[in-house]
């Protein structure tokens, strides 16, 4: 038994499919199979029970699971830990983010950066989403860390670390009716007027529609954007009232905006794979985005 063998059959387990893996671990389809059917031979018995588009792991796969996890798991940990102190890590990572993410709270490009700096041989990709898809993207192996808004529901499998909270607000026009309710606007005053919301998938979205639910408040939704900018562009013109993060209102020009006391504040955190990680760059990157948040809110 070898980590390339434990490596192919992780990577069938996650992809569920021998192609899938295949691209997952850069290999020939072949050559994933023949790795696993090598390890089949040691074990005396079938791990996936292959099928026409799919692979299904059997009592005797379910079983080596978790032992292969942490196998690898404790390879990678072991080579982060001695790479990252001696300054030799290399490798690709791939970065998810949210657009909403203000630079009062992470200044995301000082971020890759100082890493950069620090850790010269690995090569930085970013991406931009919504904080949903970003989440399925890390616990799929997609990326290996993403910034996004939390949520109470975490997916499964995967690290959440949060690092700042952001008040949520709402912004009008100062004719809107809403100026005479001051600095504060209850939920049930924010639901008569036509909303301008962030897409559905975003974490500040999902945390309106379910505080709205929950207080048995209908609220119509009349223009959706992913970039808070946006919405606070159409609130100026009066189209409705725009729901976004203290932080990312850059313009204040022609609105004003009033806290929502009703709504939970905004979460912003990091993601990062539980019990799979195998970029070695990945807990590092997290570690060092922990240290400079801290640094920058103190």
């Amino acid at each position: 038994m070898d980590l390339h063998q434990l490596e192919c059959f992780l990577a069938v387990v996650e992809a569920g499919t021998f192609t899938g893996a295949a691209r997952r671990v850069h290999l020939a389809q072949s050559g994933v199979s023949a790795h696993v059917k090598a390890l089949e031979r040691e074990l005396g018995q079938p791990l996936f029970e292959r099928r026409a588009r799919s692979a299904v792991l059997t009592a005797a796969g379910q079983a080596l699971l978790p032992h292969a996890r942490a196998a690898l798991d404790s390879l990678a940990a072991g080579r982060a830990s001695v790479e990252g102190l001696t300054g030799l890590l290399h490798g690709h990572l791939v970065i998810g983010t949210i657009t909403s993410i203000s630079p009062r709270h992470i200044d995301l490009p000082r971020l890759l950066t100082t890493f950069h700096r620090q850790h010269p041989g690995v090569e930085l990709s970013l991406i931009e989403d919504t904080s949903a898809v970003l989440a399925r993207r890390v616990t799929e192996g997609e990326l290996d860390v993403a910034l996004v808004s939390l949520t109470d529901d975490s997916p499964a499998g995967v690290h959440a670390r949060e690092l700042t909270r952001d008040c949520i607000v709402a912004v009008f026009s100062p004719s809107h009716p809403l100026v005479r309710h001051g600095d504060r606007v209850s939920l049930a005053a924010l639901a008569q007027y036509p909303l301008i919301a962030l897409s559905p998938g975003s974490g500040i979205r999902t945390q309106l529609d379910k505080t709205l639910h929950a207080s048995g408040i209908t609220a119509r939704i009349s223009f959706e954007a992913s970039d808070p900018d946006v919405l606070v562009a159409l609130a100026a013109q009066g189209l409705g009232i725009a729901v976004v993060p203290e932080s990312a209102m850059r313009q204040t020009k022609g609105v004003v905006h009033a806290q929502l006391p009703d709504v939970p504040p905004g979460r912003i955190g990091i993601l990062w794979r539980k019990g799979k990680s195998v970029n070695p760059a990945a807990p590092v990157f997290v570690r060092h985005v922990v240290a400079r948040v801290r640094e920058m809110l103190t």
